[in-house]
């Protein structure tokens, strides 16, 4: 079985990115995410933010734990307070990340999290 663990989390590690369109034509929502392996255990860093730098970009992290089937679940929390847990699935060019919050500390964070497909850096 740990074979099949290594497989599936070597399958995901690498550093991810998008881009998106926001409600403003000059302007797009980003993020970055990385993901690395080490002990037993799977790491997660990135950050979000808006390409005209309003409102908040935060940075944030998590630790998930290798499991047999997807979607692989990290704990997170972002450099403004907020926590929840982040979900990503592997997909044919990179992966789809969400974070479901359950500790708001700052709203403004939350629309940088939405369901958004990564391609691989």
């Amino acid at each position: 079985m740990a074979s099949v663990f290594a497989e599936q989390t070597s399958a995901i590690t690498g550093t991810y990115e998008g881009n998106f369109p926001t409600d403003r034509k000059t302007e797009k929502r980003f993020l970055e995410i990385t993901i690395t392996e080490k002990t037993s255990k799977i790491f997660l860093s990135g950050s979000a933010g808006y390409s005209s730098g309003r409102s908040a970009a935060p940075d944030f992290s998590g630790t998930g734990f290798p499991t047999k089937t997807h979607p692989f679940k990290f704990t997170f929390e972002d450099s403004f307070g907020n926590s929840g847990i982040a979900v990503i699935r592997k997909t044919k060019s990179g992966v789809r990340f969400s974070v479901e919050i359950k500790d708001v500390q700052d709203t403004r964070c939350l629309p940088l999290y939405v369901e958004s497909d990564l391609k691989r850096k």
